[in-house]
């Protein structure tokens, strides 16, 4: 028998994972986010014009958070290799350490 607590926890997780898949895929195209989905960052060799891209990109989107349609236009407009990186942070909100820690290796 599944504690109730834990079957609740899990559903919630699911749900929550169903809506950010919603939203990247409005975002950033269903390519891009199965592709985010397919990449481990720990893979990705990243140097520090990638880093600053991806910090400005962040900022750009934060600046445009109420914006959805504006955060998906300028994202329309952004090479496929930022875009894969931002999906990725935002799938993975460490990921800004995980780039900085890789970068220095």
């Amino acid at each position: 028998m599944i504690d109730t607590e834990y079957k609740d926890g899990l559903e919630q997780d699911i749900t929550e994972h169903e809506s950010l898949a919603r939203e990247l895929s409005f975002l950033f195209g269903g390519d891009i986010v199965e592709q985010a989905r397919l990449i481990d960052i720990a893979d990705l060799n990243f140097t520090d014009e990638m880093t600053a891209s991806v910090g400005e990109g962040i900022r750009q989107l934060k600046q445009l958070r109420h914006h959805p349609v504006a955060q998906r236009q300028w994202v329309s407009e952004q090479a496929p290799g930022l875009c894969l990186l931002l999906c990725l942070w935002i799938m993975d909100m460490d990921i800004l350490d995980k780039i900085q820690i890789r970068s220095y290796w």
